[in-house]
């Protein structure tokens, strides 16, 4: 009987657990659509320099890529629960988002612009300096 309560106690600690953001592509001068699962109230873009954002109805956005680089989008419902977190990798047009391996475990990767920008560690998944 005791390992019912653990076990609820494990479960909602769990829940609690933040996921880690989505990355979503999009090349500069470019606009990618974004559908939510419920009707969104606020909406944050970290560096409103890389994109933009645009509420197209209560469930859908449109991300407009604005120069190479990375930034954050945050969507969230009328009752403050996030809709959307996700990671926003804006390349040049026709560039993209590239992996560079260095040997079986260590990755790096980058948004590639005029120059490439690490962003982060494939083997920590923490964002570089």
């Amino acid at each position: 009987m005791r390992r019912l309560p653990l076990a609820l106690a494990a479960l909602f600690a769990l829940a609690a657990v933040p996921a880690q953001a989505e990355k979503l592509t999009v090349s500069a001068g470019q606009a990618t659509r974004l559908t939510l699962a419920g009707p969104v109230r606020d909406v944050v873009i970290g560096d409103p320099l890389v994109a933009d954002v645009s509420v197209v109805n209560e469930r859908t956005l449109v991300i407009l890529g604005k120069r190479p680089g990375v930034t954050s989008l945050l969507a969230f419902d009328a009752a403050g629960r996030p809709l959307a977190d996700r990671q926003v990798l804006v390349s040049e047009e026709g560039g993209g988002a590239i992996t560079v391996y260095r040997g079986a475990t260590n990755a790096a990767n980058y948004a590639c612009g005029a120059q490439c920008t690490r962003i982060t560690s494939a083997q920590t998944g923490s964002t570089a300096p």
